[in-house]
């Protein structure tokens, strides 16, 4: 199941990046296809030179800062973040950070290397967080820009690992414009899905402009923290001060509100091992227990930890759903109502 708190309405089935085949277009082809035409004007000829100027930018962009852009797992699903100093400090959304029980987090770099993370302080009346990686560094990491130039129209990249972190997929490219600036919040027509919650936006310099915070129920509707708003509750976030609350804007029963079972696995495992039940969840409930081994979900047989993660999310709020569990060698089969 995603990261994302449930009022972040997953839109993956109605936005999705546009394929040729199995293959993401380019940046440039993205913005550029409303733009072909058999015999162009010398209008659209001087856009489509600043759209290759922007694809320029675009493809520069993003091998400077892609490195640094993370996923983020506490072992019940995953979020986005981006590294922003060579001593392993992460920016992203609070709710990102918003699901651990035991505060452990995993920082998966885009080489597939993983590191663990310790959690700072979270401001989620804005829901912005940090983390900070645990390990010698120095880390890869972005630039992060000194002040706020950005204005309406401006083209921004966003960077994130839509869906969940996959091994050998590097974080999707997406670019857009930005619609809106609040005193909270910039909104762009920059697609996202679940999984990119906490990532980067970037101007065409490559600089750290936002975090990516929520999802609205139109494309045109992307919502993104300013850095401005990190930099006001720098200290006090990085010394892990943690305030605020979230808005709960779905009612109870919503199905578009994900699930969850309320476990954490155990992510070295060869298999999907509990390693902890939260107390009073859908796991607890029906007498799930640490050690225990989720081999089937519904009619998908587990691999791993991951593996259930990917699947769980599928599902939604009040959703009842099989499972098959191992328990040293007592196989069980339970139905599980998800909350």
């Amino acid at each position: 199941m995603p990261l994302r708190k449930p009022w972040f309405r997953d839109i993956a089935g109605s936005q999705t990046l546009k394929t040729v085949g199995s293959h993401l277009l380019t940046p440039f082809v993205l913005i550029a296809l409303s733009l072909v035409a058999v015999a162009p004007t010398i209008a659209q000829t001087e856009a489509v030179g600043q759209l290759k100027d922007v694809q320029q930018k675009v493809g520069k962009a993003v091998t400077m800062t892609l490195p640094a852009c993370v996923a983020i797992s506490d072992g019940i699903g995953f979020g986005s973040g981006v590294v922003v100093n060579e001593d392993g400090l992460v920016l992203t959304a609070g709710h990102v950070m918003s699901s651990s029980t035991d505060g452990k987090y995993e920082v998966i770099f885009p080489s597939g290397r993983t590191v663990p993370a310790k959690p700072l302080g979270k401001n989620l009346n804005v829901d912005a967080g940090m983390l900070q990686l645990i390990g010698a560094g120095p880390w890869p990491h972005v630039e992060m820009s000194e002040t706020d130039r950005t204005k309406l129209g401006d083209w921004v990249i966003t960077l994130g690992h839509s869906g969940g972190f996959e091994l050998g997929r590097k974080p999707p490219v997406r670019v857009g414009r930005i619609l809106r600036k609040k005193p909270n919040t910039i909104v762009t027509d920059a697609i996202l899905i679940g999984g990119d919650s906490g990532g980067p936006l970037f101007n065409l310099d490559g600089q750290l402009i936002a975090i990516h915070t929520s999802i609205g129920d139109i494309t045109a509707d992307n919502r993104h923290v300013p850095l401005s708003i990190f930099r006001r509750d720098w200290d006090r976030m990085k010394r892990g001060d943690s305030w605020g609350k979230l808005p709960e804007l779905n009612e109870p029963g919503d199905k578009t509100r994900p699930g969850r079972m309320g476990v954490n696995v155990d992510r070295e495992a060869p298999n999907a091992k509990i390693r902890k039940v939260t107390g009073g969840s859908a796991a607890d409930e029906v007498g799930l227990v640490a050690g225990d081994v989720v081999v089937q979900f519904d009619n998908v047989i587990i691999n791993d930890g991951a593996h259930l993660i990917e699947v769980v999310k599928r599902f939604h709020l009040g959703d009842v759903v099989p499972i098959k569990v191992r328990r040293g060698e007592t196989m069980m089969e339970l139905e599980i109502q998800l909350q």
